[in-house]
Parts: structure tokens; sequence; C-alpha cells
């Protein structure tokens, strides 16, 4: 009985994992290469207006989410790491497997209807305009930029991730 018992719950585990695993985000347009940020879309120290967030296709989303949370970072520089470029929400309709998160302007509160600020980003300790998203902002110095994707249910419970890495600026 404890063979059967503990087969199951490793089955459970296992499948489990695969939706987590199965969640898959790319780009919605090319202009993002995963190797350098685009130009266009730095923060407002480094152009003539504040970058925006790349458009993400996710397909596999995993039964139950209702949001799909997005935490933007700086890899390279520990204060802006773990989200410090800002956390967003989308929220999803029921039963959503396929979505196109769509592109939104940094360095303002103003948001389109389905998005959320879950967390600001902590730019502003720093010299820049506050804002849910500040775009990359190192000025040319190599760092990495990434955004960690997470499907989560009504709880806040991520029922599966992946991450992205929006490039090197």
């Amino acid at each position: 009985m404890k063979r059967l018992v503990l087969g199951f719950v490793m089955l459970a585990v296992s499948v489990v994992g695969l939706s987590a695993a199965n969640l898959s985000a790319k780009f919605t347009d090319s202009i993002w290469n995963q190797k350098e940020v685009p130009k266009s879309e730095v923060c407002s120290n480094y152009n003539t207006k504040p970058g925006s967030t790349p458009s993400i296709t996710l397909d596999n989303i995993p039964a139950n989410t209702s949001a799909i949370v997005l935490a933007f970072s700086d890899e390279s520089f520990k204060g802006m790491s773990d989200g410090g470029h800002g956390i967003i929400s989308y929220k999803l309709g029921k039963n959503t497997t396929h979505v196109i998160i769509p592109s939104i302007p940094g360095e303002t509160f103003d948001l389109p209807a389905k998005f959320s600020v879950v967390e600001k980003h902590r730019g502003g300790k720093y010299g820049k305009t506050e804002g849910a998203y500040l775009a990359p902002c190192s000025g040319g110095k190599g760092h990495v930029y990434s955004v960690l994707i997470k499907a989560v249910d009504d709880a806040g419970k991520t029922l599966g991730s992946t991450r992205l890495t929006l490039g090197i600026f």
C-alpha cells in the first residue's frame, strides 16, 4: 500500500512539474532578440521617451490561471535584481491557454485595462521617474535584463513560471 501511495504522489508531482515546465513565452516583436535591449526601449535618461515593456506571447498556460505576473529585473545590479524594474499583473479570462500580453509604456502608472501594479519600480530611489515599469537604464554598462513570468491562481499561488532575457544594455 505504501508503494502505491508513494507511486501516486510521485506521479502527481511529475504532472504538476510538467504543467509548470510547459509554460512557454516568447517576444511578439522581433526587435527583442534576447541579446541587446533595443535602443528605442531604454529609460528616458538614455532615450527621448521612456521605453516600453516587450509584448509577450504565452502558450500552455496552466488551468486555473487567473493572472500573469511579470517581474522585470536588472540581473547585474543587486538593488534591482528581484523585480526592481517593476512587477505588474495581467488579468486573464477563465480557461485561457494562450495570450499575447501587450506592451505597456514605462515610467507611468497610467496602465491599460487588465494591467495592475503589484510593485512599482524602485528606480525612483536612483533619481528616475516613478511608475509601474522602468525600462533598462544602466546607461550601456553591459547589464543583463530579464523578466520572470508567473502564472498565478486567484489565491496568488504560482502554477507555472518561465524567464526571458530581455537583453544587455
